[in-house]
């Protein structure tokens, strides 16, 4: 009866040299992720006590510190939804990096929605930016992802919600592409960024949900949004960019970019001329989808091993 605490002892004392290893590498050096609970498929975490569900894409091959993409659904869709509309679980696979699809809650007339602020949801108390964070610390950890290598993308409500995440006072995303999102006047009065992020904007002219001139007036009952433009301008003066060039890179597809000289901060705004509220399968090269395009992007700006 003795033996077994000592088998216990020599059974934990493996599995810490086994973490050891996997997270450092017999050599010391870097090797492959620590082992983990989170695999491919539905998962829940409890922030504030709410359930809150998630689905994941984790590569087969993870490398350590490999990059986040939190990809987040419009109102009255869910994870499952984003996953699918979106394609970025093949491009997960494909260039190595963790995808994410966090589910919503459900409001009073039971949609699933971010809180980010609508006029109609203000009976609603769920801490949107606090459940990100936490997920992000988790997976972070777990996983053995990079930290400083979070980025957020996502669809109308989703596209907000990253829009959201990249003005709070203390980001934890490297850089943002929302697709057919908007700001909220409520957190857009007096907004500068706290951080130097990459905004990538894809919207369209004529779509009739997020409307390219906004709503300060809120006829539409969402709440008061600024234009698109007006977004932009928010993020260029306070990141202090100047304008890089204007392209039509199709007959469909107008490219907007400011940048600067000091480092590689930009913004990018993807005008559709048509097309109404909806995720485009391409922003202009028909060899790459829109999760590409802003794959590279997200790329393109991830903190680097000093």
């Amino acid at each position: 009866m003795r033996l077994r605490p000592l088998v216990s002892l020599i059974a934990a004392l493996i599995a810490v040299r086994w973490f050891c290893l996997t997270a450092e590498g017999a050599d010391g050096g870097p090797s492959i992720a620590p082992t983990t609970a989170w695999k491919s498929g539905i998962h829940h975490l409890t922030v504030d006590g709410h359930d809150r569900a998630f689905i994941l894409d984790v590569p087969l091959r993870l490398k350590p510190m490999a990059p986040l993409v939190m990809v987040f659904h419009g109102y009255t869709g869910s994870a499952k939804d984003a996953r699918e509309l979106t394609g970025f679980a093949k491009v997960s696979e494909r260039h190595g990096f963790v995808a994410v699809y966090p589910e919503g809650t459900r409001d009073s007339n039971g949609k699933s929605f971010f809180n980010v602020g609508y006029a109609f949801h203000r009976d609603q108390t769920v801490d949107d930016v606090r459940f990100a964070r936490q997920l992000v610390a988790r997976l972070t950890q777990d996983l053995g992802l990079d930290p400083r290598a979070v980025f957020a993308t996502g669809f109308s409500n989703g596209g907000d919600m990253s829009f959201f995440l990249g003005a709070q006072r203390e980001p934890f995303v490297a850089a943002i592409a929302p697709v057919a999102g908007t700001m909220m006047a409520s957190w857009a009065k007096d907004f500068r960024p706290a951080a130097r992020i990459p905004v990538l904007a894809v919207n369209t002219r004529d779509d009739k949900t997020t409307l390219w001139e906004g709503d300060m007036g809120n006829r539409d009952g969402w709440g008061a949004y600024l234009g698109t433009e007006a977004v932009l301008d928010l993020w260029v003066k306070g990141l202090a960019l100047e304008r890089d060039g204007r392209s039509d890179i199709t007959k469909r597809i107008q490219l907007r970019r400011w940048s600067t000289g000091s480092d590689a901060t930009e913004a990018r705004l993807y005008v559709f001329g048509a097309g109404g509220h909806h995720w485009p399968l391409d922003l202009g090269d028909e060899r790459e989808t829109t999760a590409e395009a802003i794959w590279r992007f997200f790329d393109s700006h991830r903190p680097r091993a000093r």
